[in-house]
């Protein structure tokens, strides 16, 4: 990671710490040890049910990304499918962090089920723990107290039913907060049978950071990425459910720019035009590139009366050839129009736009590349 890089992201870091702070050379953590990263996801349940393979891959997807966006050096805590107890994730916690000291910055990622429930009156929200023999409910405040116990800065992020409902518990000045849906929503996973599946939210933070041109994830150039350009870009290619991210508007320096991929098999610079709709007709345009030849397909998805309906979903292969093969696309700059038909909006008048690419050896692993909200009573913002 360049040193220029690094000198800008201390000296934005620096501006956070208290007047009596560190000098701007000791401000910034170094990885190791200044940053520690606890990713954790769990698949394996007795009461919930079973998500594999997907909260796995998200806690792989989140490490490699955590690696590539942090400090040159930093490492990942990997822990699949436990701990399955709250005693356990205590101990995990302090295990993982417990070097950590005043200026540090310790993340956490979770991925498993959020329930919620309510009791005389009010709100009651937890995380289901599991190892697959056992379960146990982890609540907010007591993941709260287990993180206060460590010193410096803590960045949560979630990828879990519900939480949204979690979210205000970690206000403060030294949290910064990532949550892949609102309150009341649910975080959808996606899985490409037995071996492949990830969630829509993680997704969207790797093609965020991955995947964007450097005008849409750093537009002011400065080499790091603020919790604010990360949640504009997020919510530019995450409509499935409402993102949560606090403080709201955050410029400090978050992660840094990772280096660009080497033919990379995704879409690139994605960007979407204002929707236009006419005669109830609803058309969404889109612009990308593709460095590689690529295989794209859209789905449709309608929003049923229980949420998304995704098996009711149209499926409709890029317009571009590969010989008699629709849906491969060659490398280069495209601009696409999807149209949407009053009657593929459903009862509701919301569909969910998909855009879907296909990795892997042979071309057969479906990615979620963005999700984006077809409304019949509103035209959305496009971006630039």
């Amino acid at each position: 990671m360049g040193k220029n890089v690094l000198a800008v992201l201390a000296a934005a870091i620096i501006a956070l710490l208290p007047a009596a702070s560190l000098p701007l050379e000791e401000a910034l953590p170094e990885a190791p040890p200044g940053i520690r990263c606890l990713a954790v996801g769990m698949d394996r349940f007795v009461t919930e049910k079973d998500t594999a393979p997907c909260s796995a891959d998200n806690a792989e997807m989140m490490a490699a990304l955590l690696e590539d966006c942090l400090p040159e050096g930093t490492r990942v805590t990997r822990r699949i499918n436990g701990p399955g107890s709250v005693p356990e994730m205590e101990e995990l916690i302090r295990e993982t962090f417990r070097d950590a000291e005043e200026g540090d910055i310790s993340f956490l990622y979770l991925s498993t089920h959020g329930v919620i429930w309510e009791e005389e009156g009010k709100t009651g929200m937890a995380w289901i723990l599991s190892d697959g023999t056992r379960e146990d409910a982890l609540e907010p405040g007591t993941l709260r107290e287990m993180m206060d116990r460590i010193p410096g800065r803590k960045v949560l992020i979630l990828d879990c039913c519900h939480a949204g409902a979690a979210a205000e518990s970690f206000r403060g000045p030294e949290w910064r907060v990532l949550a892949g849906c609102g309150a009341e929503e649910d975080c959808y996973f996606w899985a490409a049978g037995e071996a492949n599946g990830m969630g829509y939210f993680t997704a969207a933070l790797e093609n965020a950071l991955r995947a964007a041109g450097r005008e849409q994830i750093d537009p002011d150039g400065d080499g790091t990425i603020s919790l604010k350009e990360l949640a504009g870009r997020v919510r530019t290619i995450y409509g499935i459910s409402e993102p949560v991210f606090l403080p709201e508007g955050d410029e400090s320096p978050l992660f840094l720019l990772p280096e660009e991929e080497e033919n990379p098999e995704r879409i690139l610079d994605l960007r979407f035009d204002p929707a236009e709709t006419k005669d109830g007709q609803v058309s969404v345009t889109f612009h990308f590139r593709t460095d590689t030849t690529v295989r794209i397909e859209y789905r449709l998805v309608p929003m049923g009366p229980d949420g998304w309906a995704f098996e009711q979903a149209a499926r409709l292969p890029d317009r571009e050839r590969s010989g008699q093969r629709r849906g491969v696309l060659s490398p280069g700059e495209k601009d696409r129009t999807i149209r949407v038909s009053p009657e593929k909006l459903g009862e509701k008048g919301r569909a969910l736009l998909q855009i879907v690419s296909f990795r892997g050896l042979y071309g057969q692993v479906p990615v979620p590349e963005a999700t984006w909200i077809v409304n019949r009573e509103q035209e959305k913002k496009g971006n630039e």
